[in-house]
């Protein structure tokens, strides 16, 4: 075997969006793939999920960098897909890429562990005595597969009944019952307008600020997804000066809802501009604790709209303090009748395949214990005692953004280390940067996030980290002066993950520059961003100042 260019045989855990990029990825390396996924069908988690879920992120954030999908419009047109939708475009890209072929379906791992005398990795299925073999694994099983439920005081004297988001699967389940929702990001947002429609009462449950509040679309559906604006202007934007930021994001927002208002409507505002409104006076309510750079987005208005429409029967409450008979005493020492809880208090790391298996060592359990906590990863993928012997793809979050994006990058680091084409530092090093990021994010996130919610991070920042790494983030500088309209799309459009296949391994320039120049951006708000960046950039270019600093301009 070549050293200087590795052919390895993989073993993948995993084909929802996570395995499938993976599986590609290794593929168009040259590496040998074998994909064990315990469902039936590609997409799985997505079609298990509540019927009536919508993604809260555009197509166009969504999908990977080399794959548009069979939609022909949905760059010109972007819209968020529906988690049926989104399973089918999996499927589609499996089909794209002739994928299938290589995925065990209906095949569940029940054991993985490290055979030393032979160094590989050997798997053992539920439906199987056969072992297979490895060179290396990749974890792809996703976050959102086991459910997190917290414990309440007095909870074994609630009658009613307790459940997770995972276990609705329609919202007509809600008819005529009592819902409290506990928690305040995407999915919460979603329930709890659900249960505002189909039920007698409904408490939105809070402990603490809720998420930054973004509609899925910018003033109605026919002025496209809100996350157009998630622009590299925008996301350049110095993080130290949030503040300032959210109060001049959601006052330009006000002021195109009353111009609007007044000059398109003839001064009469729609329940879209109250419910936006409404959002908007909520975010700068808790601007000092949560602005747009220092907690996790919530890009859905339902719970405004929730909060706004049926506020006869649906109210925000603080956390919960302990459970009776039939009801809930919050912190404010308020009582309400209850029916059901609905936990969207989201998901937590597991790999029983490791941590219940009788043939792992007790220091490969203690190993992936400690990679639960995915910030602690090496780019939230590496534990430095395995090097990339097993990876973590698909367990980063990103504050504001969309998870696949990162996925593929990811997918594409570790196919070209198991070619040898890139390495990992040395453990001492990856340490070392281990602990700068931890630190960076509370700086970022505050400590309660980060250490709440292990898995979250900066789009953009770790995009645009990973491709350095990976040698395909693009030269904005050398784009200006020699494609202008490339650069301005690519400063002022979406945050495309084409955007790193203009170059670089793998790269496909022109089937790039055509999905960047086509898909659909808003000029006003970008521009704006644009201006600030400039102020902020002429800040730290000329005086040094160190909190304006542009994101992402420079490594972490």
């Amino acid at each position: 075997m070549n050293d200087k260019c590795r052919r390895l045989h993989i073993g993948i855990i995993g084909c929802g969006c996570s395995g499938l990029v993976t599986l590609k990825e290794l593929l168009d390396e040259g590496h040998e793939c074998t994909v064990f996924e315990k469902s039936n069908c590609v997409g799985g988690l997505y079609r298990e999920a509540y019927q009536q879920g919508i993604f809260v992120s555009s197509h166009i954030l969504t999908m990977f960098g080399d794959f548009v999908g069979k939609d022909e419009n949905i760059l010109e047109e972007p819209r968020m897909l529906s988690f049926i939708e989104y399973s089918e475009y999996l499927n589609d890209y499996a089909e794209n890429f002739h994928l299938k072929k290589y995925i065990e379906f209906n095949t569940e791992v029940k054991s993985l562990w490290k055979d030393y005398s032979n160094n590989k990795w050997n798997i053992l299925l539920n439906n199987s005595q056969n072992i297979y073999s490895f060179d290396r694994i990749a974890i792809c099983c996703g976050i959102f597969g086991n459910k997190n439920v917290p414990l309440f005081q007095n909870q074994d004297l609630f009658q009613g009944k307790i459940k997770h988001l995972k276990d609705i699967k329609h919202y007509e389940d809600f008819t005529n019952k009592s819902i409290c929702i506990v928690g305040s990001g995407e999915s919460a947002s979603d329930m709890i307008l659900a249960a505002a429609q189909y039920g007698k009462k409904a408490f939105l449950s809070i402990r603490n600020d809720h998420g930054f509040l973004i509609p899925r679309y910018i003033h109605g559906n026919q002025y496209g997804p809100a996350d157009l604006d998630t622009s590299r202007a925008h996301h350049s934007i110095p993080r130290a000066w949030g503040i300032l930021h959210t109060y001049i994001d959601m006052i330009n927002s006000l002021i195109k809802s009353y111009i609007k208002c007044f000059i398109y409507q003839k001064g009469h505002s729609t329940e879209y501009d109250l419910i936006r409104r409404k959002g908007i006076y909520m975010n700068l309510k808790q601007i000092r604790t949560s602005n747009i750079w220092t907690t996790y987005g919530t890009k859905n208005s339902n719970l405004v709209e929730a909060l706004i429409k049926y506020k006869d029967k649906c109210s925000r409450k603080p956390g919960i303090k302990e459970l009776r008979k039939n009801s809930i005493i919050f912190n404010d020492n308020t009582e309400e009748f209850v029916d059901e809880i609905i936990c969207c208090t989201g998901f937590q790391n597991s790999f029983p395949f490791i941590e219940l298996s009788s043939d792992a060592d007790q220091d490969l359990k203690a190993i992936v214990n400690q990679s639960k906590i995915s910030h602690n990863l090496y780019k939230h993928c590496y534990h430095p005692d395995l090097g990339d012997e097993i990876v973590w793809i698909g367990f980063a979050r990103p504050a504001l953004g969309a998870i696949p994006p990162l996925i593929e990058l990811q997918a594409r680091y570790f196919a070209l280390l198991c070619s040898n084409k890139l390495k990992l530092p040395n453990k001492t090093d990856m340490n070392k940067q281990i602990s700068k990021y931890v630190k960076y994010l509370e700086w970022q996130l505050t400590p309660y996030r980060v250490n709440r919610l292990t898995n979250l991070t900066d789009y953009l920042i770790y995009t645009d980290d990973l491709a350095r790494i990976i040698g395909c983030r693009p030269n904005f500088t050398k784009i200006f002066f020699t494609e202008p309209k490339l650069w301005m799309k690519l400063m002022f459009g979406p945050l495309l993950n084409a955007q790193y296949r203009l170059v670089g391994p793998h790269a496909k320039p022109k089937q790039a520059k055509e999905i960047i120049l086509k898909a659909k951006w808003v000029i006003q708000p970008n521009i704006l961003y644009f201006i600030m960046l400039i102020i902020y950039a002429f800040f730290w270019l000329v005086f040094r100042i160190e909190s304006c600093k542009p994101a992402a301009w420079y490594p972490l």
